[in-house]
């Protein structure tokens, strides 16, 4: 077992662009050149050489390429490895960019080397390397979620119970025994969006799988997980996936 399933090096032509896709399995990006500019959900940011993302299963996203292009190498992580990842508290819930360092960009390049080279250890070798990026941005990942105050992780953990029952930020700064404005401000840092994103996530995130999984009609969904009817429904569910519910659907029936 080699904690990676499918690994390979991609290249995109200046001022290229890709059109909204999506893919069955999870991958990991590692930019070794150029820059980009990906629209992944609901989020619009640039990468750089150096950045390690992660793209969710069944994410819609887009891309558009700077004038040099851009070299990645790409990676999929077998079952083991994401549950690895997971139980350590890697963040894999829709934050695109793990970390940014030097030194995943040295690994990157080291990657790329060894599938260039092509002998019988070359692919051994990249994997390795490509497991020893994993660790640097789950160590990273995994410092950074341990500031997290008990405190909002008692605002998490009541978000998850029910993501579809409305609650005010007055509401959740009881939870905190916080002021409503350090709960904002803090919730942003550590998790790198609002509370009104989080809980929108959630509610999308369990509509998916009842799109996947049921034929029940748009509308039950959209009320079950908390959304005041189709029409928000719809906005939200492209805010995060950059596609509707409907079409959503369809490309997974």
């Amino acid at each position: 077992m080699s904690g990676i399933d499918e690994l390979h090096v991609s290249h995109y032509a200046p001022h290229g662009a890709m059109a909204t896709h999506a893919h069955d399995e999870p991958w990991f990006c590692l930019v070794i050149g150029g820059r980009y500019e990906e629209c992944i959900l609901g989020e619009t940011n640039e990468h750089d050489p150096g950045d390690l993302l992660f793209c969710p299963a069944h994410a819609a996203h887009a891309q558009r390429f700077g004038r040099d292009g851009a070299l990645k190498v790409l990676f999929s992580p077998d079952t083991e490895t994401t549950l690895l990842l997971a139980e350590h508290a890697v963040k894999l819930d829709g934050r695109p960019l793990l970390r940014r360092s030097s030194a995943l960009l040295g690994l990157g390049r080291r990657i790329a080397a060894q599938l260039d080279m092509d002998d019988d250890f070359s692919h051994l070798s990249a994997q390795g390397l490509a497991m020893e990026a994993l660790a640097l941005a789950g160590r990273g990942l995994e410092q950074r979620s341990r500031h997290e105050p008990a405190w909002l992780r008692r605002v998490r953990d009541f978000l998850h119970e029910d993501p579809s029952r409305d609650v005010s930020l007055e509401q959740l700064a009881r939870v905190a025994g916080r002021h409503p404005v350090h709960l904002a401000r803090t919730f942003r840092v550590v998790h790198e969006c609002t509370v009104g994103d989080y809980v929108r996530r959630l509610r999308v995130d369990r509509a998916a799988v009842l799109l996947r999984t049921t034929r029940r009609p748009m509308l039950d969904i959209a009320l079950e997980c908390g959304f005041a009817g189709a029409a928000q429904f719809s906005r939200s569910f492209r805010a995060v996936h950059a596609i509707t519910p409907t079409a959503w659907r369809q490309l997974r029936g």
